[in-house]
C-alpha cells in the first residue's frame, strides 16, 4: 500500500531570517519529490492565505501549524501546533494572535487552546537537545502534557547523529507513557548547498548564531522513508493523526459591520434620505443646473449600490466623515474613481460634483464587475489617527485593525549584510558593489562571485513586516476569528496578512491617507481666520492662474516637481481643465503627447478620428487622456452600457493577445449591431487600443487638480502666511528649507534667522519677513525647544548670563554654542566672539555676587568665519549670506537677486573653486564653483573664453556672464568689477 507521506515541520520565508525557502517554490518542490502533502509551520501565520492558495494551485494537501515558544516552568519550550478543521483554525489563529500581542506567553495561558489541538513538542530545540539523557526529567515533563493535553505528541527528528541518538531515548520514553512518535524533520532550505545562504540569513538576525550542522533541506520522500527507517509505523501514524484535516476557509464570506442608523431604519431607506437630502443642498449652490440629471442619476447609483449590498459601506464611510468635518479635521475633496460618485457627492464624502466634470460612476462601481468599492480619504497628516481611534472606537478593536507590510531583501542592498557576516572590510565590498554596477566583476574573484550569489539566493525573501501607509480593515465578525492578528501602531491590532490576501478573502480595505498638504491649508485657515469654505473658492481667480503661469508652484500639492514647471511653463494653464489635464498627462507614456496637447490647447489644430465621436475627444485634442474616455466612446459609438464600457477598458488594458481579439470582435459586432460602419468600428477600436495604456482616471485628476488648484489659490492670496506654514512642516529638511526660503525673499520678504526672544518651533509670520524657529538649529531638538519656551514663558531673558543660568540643565554646552553660531541669542548685544568665550554652563551665575563684574568683550570674529558657523549651525546660509562687499556690488550692478531659471543669467560672483583640466586637443578648461551671494553654482568655462578670462580668476569678485543647458551653466563673458 503506498504510504502518505509529507513533511511536518517546514519553515517558510515567512519565518523571517529563518527559511530560505519561498512558497511557490515550496510547492513545486514538493510536487517534484513525491509529497502527499505539506506543512505550514512557522512562527507567525502571515502566510495563511497564500499557503491555502498554492494548496489548491498544486493539488497537494495542506497542513496549517504554528511554532510557538512557551514559558513552560521557567523555561522556553517549543511547540509544535496544528489545525485539522475549521474550528481548530480559529483557534489556531487565535492562539497565533496570543503569541504576538504578548510580552510572553506562559503555558498556562493557552492550556485551553492546546487541548483542542494537535501538539507535538519536536526534538530539535535547545532544551530537550541538552536534556536528553535525563529520562526521569523529560518523563516527568511528557506525562504532565499527556495528561492535559488530548492530542500531545512527540516529534522526532534524525537529520543529524545527535538528533538520532536523541531520538533513541525519546522512543523509550514514548513507549512507556504511551505516548505516540510523529516525524518533525525540520526544513527550511531547498537543497544541501543553500546551507551556507541559511546560515547568513540567521547571523543578519542574531550575529551571536553558531552555525549548526543539521541538514535543514527538503529531501525527497523516499529519502524521508529511509530517514526514518528505524521508527517502524510512525508514518502510518502520521496519516492516522492527519488524515481528516480539511478547511474551507478560503470559501469563508466576510460582512462589513452594519451601521448604527437611528430608530433602526434599514440601511437602504437610511442611506437613501441622506443622499437626497444632500442634493438638495448641492444643488442650492449650483447656477444653471437641469435638476432631472442630478436626480435620475441619483436613483441609478443608489439602486446599484443596494443591489450590490454595499449601503453599509456607505453610511459607514459618511459616518466617519462627518466626524472629520464636525471635530475641525479637514477631509481631502476625493481621490480616485470615488469622485465619479454622485451619491459620495451627497453625503459629503468628496467635493466634487461628477455631473459638471463629468465623471462616470461605473468607473468606480460597476454592476457586472463585482469587486469591492474604494472610497479612499486623504486627512491632514497630523490628524488622521483621530478619525482611526474614532472608527476603531465606534466598531469594537477587533473589527478594525491596520495590515502588515514586508520588506523584502534586494540584492544590491544585502551585499553589505551579508559581507559583514562574511567578514568582509567596507572597502573592499564598496569595490565589489561598484564592479557589479559596472558589469565589471572579476569571474575569478571566487570572494566577489560568492558574496553576489548569496544575495542573488536572498532577493526576495521578507525581512521584517511593516504597516501599510494607509490602509484599515473593517469586518463585522471579531476579527481574530479568521485573521491572525499582532501588535499594530498606536495600539491598534494589526492584521498579520497583507492587503491584497485580505482584499482577496472578500475583506473590505479603507484607506485613511495622512496628507501634509491638507494639513497645510489647515493651517493657514487658522491662521487667517479664513470664513469662506474650502469648496466655495471660486475656480476662476485670475491672480491664481497669473501664479500658475509664472511657475510659481514651489510647495503645491502635485505641481512642484522640475519636470512638472517645465511643462506648466509651456502650457500656460488659463482654466480649471488645464490642471486636471495636466496631472493625467504628466505620467511615463502619456509623456509623449503632451507637447502635441499643448501645441493644440494653443489653437495648432488637430485631427479627430471619427465625427462620430468628436464630442468625446474635442475637449482633449484628439487624444485620449482620460479612461472615462474610452467608455463614453463605447458607449455612444458601440451601444455599450457604461458597465459593460468599464469592462471593455479593462481588458485592452491588460493587453492580452487572447483578450484583445474577443474584445475587438465584440467591440466591432456591436457597433454594427448600432448602425456603424466596420471600418470606421475597426479604425475607432485600434485607437482605443492604442490609448489604453496611457488613459488616467478622470475622477482622480479631477479631485486632485481641485486640490492643487486650492493649495495655489492660498499661496496667491495668503503668501507670507503660505510659505511660514510650509516651511514649518519640513523644518527638518535643510535642502527644503533652503529653497524655499529663496522663493519667500525673491517675493521681496525677508526670513529672519532664530531669535531666542520671540522663535517659537514654527516659522512666524511678521510684518514684512518670516521669523525662523530655534527648531531649526542643529541639535535642538523638540522636546529642548519646548523646555526654552517653558522656560522663556516664566519671563523674558535678561541678558546672556541670566540666559545660562537660566539654561542649566536644558542645554548643553554644544547646543549653547549651536545657538550663537544660528545668531539666535544676537539679541543680547554681545559679538559672537563674546559669547563664544563663555559657553561653560556649569562656571555661570557667579557674577551675580559680584557689584562690578563686567563681561570681558572681543571684537567680532571675520565675515567668513560667522558664515561658515552659521552654516554648521542651521544647514546653509541664512543671515550671512553676503559681505558688505558683496553687497554693495549686487546693488550697485543691480543683481541683488539674479534669476538662475532663466536661460541666461548675469550675476556678482566671488571665485571659491578653479578645477583646470585638458580637452582631447589638448586645450585648457576649467570649472568653477562661484559665491552668487544667496546660492553657490558651479560653472563650465571652455577653451576659448578660458584664455580669454583666465587671468581675471584670480580676482576676487567677478561679473559673470552666463548661459544655463542640461549639463549646468556655461560662462560666456566675465568682467572684472570696480570695489
Amino acid at each position: 500500500m503506498k504510504k502518505v507521506i509529507g513533511t511536518l515541520y517546514t519553515k517558510t520565508e515567512y519565518s523571517m531570517l529563518n527559511s530560505t525557502l519561498q512558497l511557490e517554490a515550496l510547492f513545486s518542490l514538493h510536487k517534484e519529490r513525491g509529497y502527499d502533502f505539506i506543512s505550514l509551520v512557522d512562527d507567525n501565520l502571515h502566510a495563511l492565505y497564500k499557503f491555502l492558495k498554492l494548496s489548491e494551485k498544486y493539488q497537494i494537501k495542506s497542513i496549517i501549524g504554528l511554532d510557538i515558544k512557551l514559558n513552560f516552568r521557567e523555561m522556553n519550550l517549543n511547540f509544535l501546533v496544528y489545525a485539522r478543521n475549521d474550528k481548530e483554525l480559529k483557534i489556531l489563529t487565535k492562539l497565533a494572535t496570543k503569541k504576538e500581542v504578548s510580552d510572553e506567553l506562559n503555558f498556562a495561558d493557552v492550556i485551553s487552546d492546546l487541548k483542542e489541538l494537535v501538539v507535538v513538542i519536536p526534538s530539535f530545540q535547545s532544551y530537550i537537545l541538552n536534556n536528553y539523557a535525563n529520562k526521569e526529567l523529560l518523563t516527568e515533563i511528557f506525562k504532565y502534557l499527556k495528561e492535559r493535553i488530548k492530542s500531545f505528541y512527540i516529534g522526532v527528528s534524525n537529520q543529524s547523529e545527535l538528533l538520532t541518538n536523541v531520538t533513541t531515548y525519546l522512543k523509550e520514553i514514548a513507549r512507556e507513557l504511551e505516548i505516540g512518535l510523529l516525524p518533525t524533520r525540520k526544513i527550511s532550505y531547498a537543497n544541501k548547498e543553500d546551507q551556507k545562504t541559511y546560515h547568513v540569513l540567521r547571523k543578519i538576525e542574531n550575529n551571536l548564531y553558531e552555525e549548526s550542522y543539521e541538514d535543514l533541506s527538503l529531501i525527497t520522500k523516499q529519502d524521508l522513508i529511509k530517514e526514518y527507517k528505524k521508527e517502524h509505523g510512525i508514518f502510518d501514524f502520521q496519516y492516522e493523526v492527519f488524515k481528516n484535516t480539511k478547511y474551507t476557509y478560503l470559501n469563508n464570506k466576510f460582512e462589513l459591520p452594519k451601521y448604527p442608523t437611528k430608530d433602526n431604519v434599514d440601511a437602504k431607506s437610511y442611506l437613501e434620505a441622506l443622499a437626497k437630502l444632500g442634493l438638495k443642498k448641492r444643488l442650492e449652490k449650483i447656477e444653471h443646473k437641469n435638476e432631472k440629471v442630478y436626480q435620475d442619476r441619483l436613483v441609478h447609483e443608489l439602486n446599484v449600490i443596494d443591489q450590490m449590498g454595499y449601503n453599509d459601506y456607505f453610511l459607514i464611510v459618511y459616518d466617519f466623515v462627518k466626524f472629520a468635518k464636525t471635530n475641525d479635521i479637514l477631509v481631502g475633496p476625493g481621490r480616485g474613481s470615488a469622485a465619479g460618485s454622485l451619491v459620495a457627492y451627497c453625503l459629503g464624502i468628496t467635493e466634487v460634483d461628477p455631473i459638471q466634470y463629468d465623471l462616470l460612476f461605473e468607473r468606480f462601481l460597476n454592476i457586472d464587475r463585482r469587486t469591492m468599492p474604494d472610497i479612499d480619504l486623504d486627512f491632514p497628516d497630523n490628524k488622521r489617527d483621530l478619525v482611526i481611534d474614532y472608527v476603531k472606537n465606534k466598531y469594537g478593536e477587533k473589527h478594525v485593525v491596520t495590515i502588515s507590510t514586508f520588506t523584502t531583501f534586494a540584492e544590491k542592498s544585502s551585499i553589505r549584510d551579508i559581507a559583514r557576516i562574511l567578514k568582509l572590510d567596507n572597502s573592499r565590498t564598496t569595490a565589489i558593489i561598484n564592479a557589479m554596477q559596472k558589469n565589471k566583476l572579476d569571474e575569478t574573484d571566487y570572494e566577489a562571485i560568492e558574496l553576489i550569489s548569496v544575495a542573488k539566493t536572498l532577493e526576495g525573501l521578507p525581512r521584517q513586516t511593516g504597516t501599510h501607509a494607509a490602509g484599515i480593515i473593517l469586518s463585522k465578525e471579531n476579527l481574530d476569528d479568521f485573521v491572525p492578528l499582532q501588535k499594530g501602531p498606536h495600539d491598534m491590532l494589526q492584521s498579520q496578512l497583507e492587503a491584497s490576501d485580505l482584499e482577496s478573502l472578500g475583506f473590505l480595505k479603507i484607506d485613511f491617507l495622512g496628507l501634509r498638504n491638507l494639513a497645510i491649508i489647515d493651517e493657514i485657515y487658522k491662521l487667517e481666520k479664513i470664513d469662506t469654505k474650502l469648496s466655495d473658492i471660486p475656480l476662476d481667480d485670475k491672480k491664481t492662474f497669473e501664479t500658475l503661469k509664472n511657475v510659481e508652484t514651489t510647495g503645491i500639492f502635485q505641481l512642484e516637481s522640475y519636470g512638472m514647471k517645465n511643462v506648466i511653463r509651456k502650457l500656460k494653464p488659463e482654466t480649471f481643465e488645464d490642471i486636471v489635464a495636466l496631472l493625467a498627462l504628466f505620467r511615463p507614456g502619456p509623456m509623449d503627447f503632451i507637447d502635441s496637447y499643448i501645441k493644440s490647447r494653443h489653437g495648432g489644430g488637430f485631427e479627430l478620428v471619427d465625427p462620430s465621436i468628436d464630442e468625446v475627444l474635442k475637449p482633449t485634442f484628439g487624444i485620449i487622456v482620460y479612461q472615462e474616455q474610452i467608455m463614453k466612446i463605447a458607449q455612444m459609438f458601440a451601444g455599450y452600457s457604461l458597465s459593460q464600457a468599464d469592462l471593455l477598458r479593462r481588458g485592452i488594458a491588460k493587453k492580452d493577445k487572447e483578450i484583445l481579439e474577443k474584445e475587438k470582435s465584440n467591440f466591432v459586432k456591436k457597433a454594427i449591431e448600432n448602425g456603424r460602419d466596420e471600418k470606421v468600428a475597426l479604425k475607432i477600436y485600434d485607437y482605443i487600443e492604442r490609448f489604453a495604456d496611457y488613459g488616467f482616471n478622470r475622477s482622480h485628476s479631477v479631485a486632485y487638480a481641485l486640490l492643487a488648484y486650492q493649495m495655489a489659490y492660498l499661496k496667491t492670496h495668503y503668501f507670507q502666511t503660505f510659505m511660514s506654514v510650509l516651511l514649518s512642516s519640513v523644518t527638518s529638511n535643510t535642502e527644503l528649507v533652503e529653497n524655499y526660503v529663496k522663493e519667500v525673499r525673491s517675493k521681496k520678504y525677508d526670513v529672519l534667522k532664530p531669535d531666542i526672544r520671540y522663535s517659537t518651533d514654527k516659522f512666524i509670520k511678521t510684518k514684512y519677513s518670516i521669523l525662523s524657529p530655534l527648531l531649526l538649529i542643529k541639535g535642538l531638538g523638540v522636546n529642548t525647544v519646548e523646555k526654552i519656551l517653558e522656560e522663556r514663558a516664566k519671563g523674558p531673558f535678561k541678558d546672556y548670563n541670566e540666559f545660562k543660568v537660566r539654561m542649566k540643565g536644558i542645554l548643553n554646552e554644544k547646543n549653547l554654542i549651536s545657538l550663537i553660531h544660528a545668531g539666535a541669542l544676537d539679541s543680547f548685544g554681545l559679538t559672537h566672539a563674546t559669547m563664544l568665550a563663555s559657553t561653560n554652563l556649569n562656571q555661570t551665575g557667579f557674577e551675580n555676587f559680584l557689584d562690578d563684574y563686567k563681561e570681558k568683550e572681543f571684537s567680532e570674529l571675520d565675515f567668513e568665519i560667522l558664515k561658515a558657523h552659521e552654516k554648521e549651525a542651521i544647514g546653509f546660509n541664512l543671515y550671512y549670506v553676503m559681505d558688505l562687499t558683496f553687497k554693495t556690488l549686487t546693488e550697485k550692478y543691480g543683481l541683488e537677486n539674479p534669476d538662475f531659471t532663466k536661460n541666461q543669467v548675469k550675476f556678482i560672483g566671488k571665485v571659491l573653486k578653479v578645477k583646470t583640466i585638458k580637452t582631447k586637443q589638448n586645450a585648457n578648461m576649467c570649472f568653477v564653483d562661484f559665491d552668487c551671494g544667496k546660492e553657490e553654482i558651479s560653472a563650465t568655462i571652455f577653451p576659448k573664453e578660458y584664455n580669454d578670462y583666465v587671468k581675471l580668476l584670480d580676482e576676487k569678485y567677478l561679473l559673470v556672464y552666463a548661459s544655463s543647458s542640461e549639463k549646468g551653466y556655461i560662462v560666456n563673458k566675465i568682467e572684472k568689477v570696480k570695489v
